[in-house]
C-alpha cells in the first residue's frame, strides 16, 4: 500500500532542498515526501579538497540526519533512493536498502532535483555513508602514489580538480588535462555567451601551464568505459588513435541527467540525452504533473549557477502547488539574485595555501566592493569591503594595483564554502557514531 503525498521532491542537493522549502512555507497544509536517498549530506562544491585529501572529506560531511535535516511539519524525509518513479501510476517505488527500504510513496505533483551523474565528484544514488568514506579514501590514495593523473574535461571542475591535486598532493606526478577543444573552459561560459572570455581562457592556461605544471592536452574518448573514474593503471585510447598511460583517470564532466529511474508509457518523456522533456513552464509535455530542475530540455542559462537553480526550484515547487490546486501553470522566469550572467563569477586552480582563484565577472556591487574596476586590492581596499571575520580577507580582491587574482582569494574562498549554509547545509564535521574515523593522509 503506497503512502499518499500531495508532492514528491527527489533529490538530495541545492535544488531539491529550495523546491521542499518552498513549498514548506507557501502552503503548510501541503503533505510532501522529500525523497534525499542517503543518510548523510555531504558538499559538492568541496569535492576537489576532499577527494584529493580524504583528510578534507569530514569537514564537509554530515552523517547525523537529525542535524542536517530541516524541521518542516508538512515534510517528510525518507533517506532511501528511488528505484523506480512510475510517472502512469504516480507512484515511487524505494531501493530495498537504508531507512526506508521498499517504501512505496504517491503523489499529485513531483519535481525531480536528481543532478547529472558525475563519478567521484558525487556519490552514487542510493550509497551508503561507509561505502561513500571508502571511495572518497580509495580515491585520495590512489592520486596521492600516482605518476600520471588524467582529468578528463577542461571546464571549471577539471580545472578546479587540477589545482587542489597540486595543493595537496605536490608537483612530482604529471597531470594531464583533456579538452575536447584543445582549450580549458570550453563549456562553462553559459549558454548565453557564444565562446568563452579569451583574456581568461588565456590566462587561467598561462596559469594552469607554468604554475601549476599541468599539460592541456587536445583530445576526446568516445569509449563508455571512460564515462566512470579508474582508480589503477590503464591506458586511454583518444578517438584519433594517441594512446595515454595513467595511473589514475577521473572525468570531470557531467555524464547525463540521473533519469535512469523514470518509467512511463509515453516514449517522449526524456530526449536522447535523458533529459526531461520540458516546456517553458519546465513541465515535462507528457506528464504535466511532473517538474524538473537542472535535469530537463529547456535549459536555464546564466551564471552563478547556484542562483539559478534556486529559482528553478522555487519556481516549480510554486508550479507544483499549481497543479494540485488545478491551477494554471506559469512560463519560468529567471528572478533569481544575482540576475543571471553570461560568465562565472571566478575560476578557482585549487583551495586554500598554494591554490590560486582568478575573479572574473562579479556583479556590478560586488565588482566595486572587490575593488576590480580600480584595482585597489589589499591594502587598499576599504571598509566595508573587507571580510574581517573570513581567512584570506586581506586579499580577496588581490593586491593593490594587481589584477583580482591570486593565492590570498583562493584562501578566502575555502574559508567562505564553509559559510555557506544558507543553502540547507548543515552540520559539517560529524560522521557520527556508526562509522569509524579514517585513516589520516600522510
Amino acid at each position: 500500500m503506497a503512502t499518499s503525498f500531495d508532492v514528491a521532491v527527489v533529490g538530495a542537493g541545492l535544488g531539491a532542498f529550495h523546491a521542499a522549502e518552498e513549498i514548506a512555507k507557501k502552503s503548510k497544509s501541503t503533505k510532501v515526501a522529500f525523497i534525499f536517498g542517503y543518510t548523510f549530506q555531504e558538499f559538492p562544491l568541496a569535492a576537489a579538497m576532499y577527494l584529493n585529501n580524504p583528510d578534507e572529506h569530514e569537514k564537509w560531511t554530515c552523517g547525523i540526519p537529525e542535524k542536517w535535516q530541516q524541521r518542516w511539519p508538512n515534510v517528510q524525509y525518507f533517506l532511501s533512493s528511488a528505484e523506480r518513479i512510475d510517472c502512469d501510476k504516480k507512484e515511487i517505488r524505494l531501493v530495498n536498502k537504508g531507512p526506508d527500504a521498499g517504501a512505496l510513496i504517491s503523489y499529485k505533483a513531483v519535481i525531480l532535483a536528481t543532478g547529472s551523474k558525475s563519478p567521484l565528484i558525487s556519490p552514487s544514488p542510493g550509497m551508503s555513508l561507509s561505502e561513500r568514506i571508502a571511495e572518497v579514501q580509495a580515491c585520495g590514495k590512489a592520486l596521492r602514489s600516482a605518476k600520471t593523473v588524467i582529468f578528463n574535461g577542461s571546464g571549471l571542475v577539471g580545472v578546479e580538480m587540477c589545482g587542489d591535486f597540486r595543493v595537496q598532493n605536490g608537483y612530482s606526478a604529471r597531470i594531464i588535462l583533456l579538452s575536447r577543444s584543445g582549450k580549458v573552459l570550453d563549456t562553462d561560459f553559459g549558454e548565453k555567451s557564444q565562446s568563452p572570455n579569451p583574456a581568461v581562457v588565456q590566462r587561467v592556461t598561462d596559469i594552469l601551464t607554468r604554475k601549476f605544471k599541468v599539460e592541456v592536452k587536445h583530445g576526446s574518448v568516445s569509449d563508455p568505459k571512460f564515462s566512470d573514474a579508474i582508480l589503477s593503471p590503464g591506458s586511454l585510447k583518444l578517438d584519433d588513435g594517441e594512446s595515454l598511460d595513467f595511473d589514475v583517470y577521473i572525468p570531470c564532466f557531467p555524464v547525463g541527467p540521473n533519469t535512469g529511474s523514470l518509467v512511463s508509457s509515453k516514449r517522449d518523456l526524456l530526449d536522447a540525452k535523458g533529459a526531461l522533456l520540458t516546456n517553458e513552464s519546465l513541465q515535462s509535455t507528457s506528464h504535466p504533473e511532473v517538474f524538473g530542475v537542472g535535469i530537463t530540455s529547456t535549459k536555464v542559462p546564466g551564471h552563478p549557477v547556484s542562483a539559478r537553480i534556486t529559482a528553478a526550484s522555487q519556481h516549480c515547487a510554486l508550479q507544483a502547488l499549481a497543479v494540485i490546486e488545478g491551477k494554471p501553470v506559469q512560463v519560468f522566469k529567471d528572478k533569481g539574485a544575482p540576475p543571471p550572467m553570461a560568465h562565472p563569477m571566478n575560476v578557482k586552480i585549487g583551495h586554500g595555501p598554494g591554490g590560486y582563484l582568478i575573479w572574473t565577472s562579479l556583479p556590478g556591487p560586488a565588482k566595486v566592493c572587490c575593488c576590480q574596476c580600480c584595482q585597489g586590492g589589499f591594502p587598499c581596499c576599504p571598509p566595508p569591503c573587507c571580510w574581517c571575520c573570513v581567512a584570506g580577507c586581506s586579499g580577496v580582491c588581490g593586491t593593490c594595483g594587481g589584477p583580482a587574482e591570486g593565492e590570498a582569494p583562493a584562501i578566502f574562498m575555502k574559508s567562505l564554502l564553509q559559510k555557506f549554509q544558507i543553502h540547507g547545509y548543515k552540520g559539517f564535521g560529524e560522521y557520527g557514531g556508526e562509522v569509524p574515523k579514517q585513516d589520516k593522509m600522510t
